[in-house]
């Protein structure tokens, strides 16, 4: 049987959602790294007054059930970065000495030594969950030679399986990177961004 009909059959029957209502999709969330203890994700297109274009957020009357889910990093050489950049830069899955090279780039390795914890309506989905398990290293990297990209071998690398579970737009929602200590990351030449996305199925229009 064909993975997905098994993972959507499986989540039909767990959480009562119709099978034919679920289809395939992301989110992603994008926080530009300044100086802070607490690196905080907006999941919910009502909480976020200016998304970035690459962010994929969820509308108010949509549920979203989480399979996998990731935190990485992105780097733009401006401190103004256009829409264009934002579109061009890749998520990176590990602290990229050529990327991050700007004054506090690498400050970007603290983000590996913290945690994620992950509230919904006030009860701990995710207490603590080390980041470090999304860092990836590729065996081919940026800055090997000048062509190299860095490595990107499946379409879940750096992702880690979550027990299907369910949102919705209207709930309270807080995500966030733990740091436990102010760190200072930006400078007067890069843009520097943490990226957490979900990938899972969407149930759109799921409520009136």
């Amino acid at each position: 049987m064909n993975s997905i009909v098994a993972e959507k059959q499986y989540i039909s029957s767990k959480l009562g959602v119709p099978y034919e209502n679920l289809s395939q999709s992301y989110l992603r969330s994008e926080t530009l790294l300044t100086t802070q203890a607490v690196i905080d994700f907006v999941l919910q297109t009502n909480k976020k007054t200016l998304p970035l274009v690459t962010e994929r957020l969820l509308d108010l009357n949509d549920e979203f059930v989480i399979t996998h889910f990731s935190v990485g990093l992105k780097a733009i050489a401006s401190d103004t970065p256009t829409t264009l950049q934002q579109l061009t830069a890749p998520v990176l899955t590990y602290d990229n000495a050529t990327a991050f090279a700007g004054a506090n780039g690498a400050n970007v390795s603290a983000i590996y030594n913290s945690d994620l914890s992950w509230t919904i309506d006030r009860k701990q989905f995710v207490p603590q969950f080390p980041v470090r398990a999304f860092r990836r290293v590729p065996t081919t990297q940026q800055g090997m030679n000048t062509a190299a990209l860095d490595e990107y071998s499946n379409g879940l690398f750096a992702f880690y399986n979550s027990e299907p579970t369910k949102i919705d737009g209207r709930q309270t929602i807080d995500l966030a990177v733990n740091l436990g200590s102010s760190t200072t990351f930006d400078d007067a030449s890069n843009s520097y961004y943490a990226v957490f996305e979900a990938r899972g199925y969407l149930i759109v229009n799921a409520k009136s």
